[in-house]
């Protein structure tokens, strides 16, 4: 990975560019001797979007099945518990079931 610094890519960013682009690697920049930014492809930059979005797609439906899992388990409890005249001690359960989780 090559590393340049502010003053060089405003000298020689033409050629930086063209560095990444022909071997394929980023490029840190500098500036006061802390990475600011990435130089990178294109298409590299495009991939990496596509990839972060995929796993966030995957991410939600991992939760979604999750929820509907502890909602069907919440529904088993509830039928074999029966018609209830108050609903206040299983109204705690699931509080604290969720704040345990």
């Amino acid at each position: 990975m090559h590393i340049a610094n502010i003053a060089e890519i405003r000298q020689n960013a033409s050629k930086i560019i063209a560095r990444v682009l022909n071997d394929r690697e980023p490029t840190i920049v500098l500036q006061r001797s802390k990475p600011v930014a990435y130089i990178i492809e294109a298409s590299v930059f495009e991939e990496m979007q596509k990839k972060l979005k995929a796993a966030e797609r995957l991410n939600k439906t991992i939760e979604t099945k999750t929820a509907m899992q502890n909602l069907n388990e919440l529904r088993k409890k509830m039928a074999e518990r029966g018609r209830q005249s108050d609903s206040t001690q299983i109204l705690r359960e699931i509080r604290e079931g969720l704040r345990n989780e």
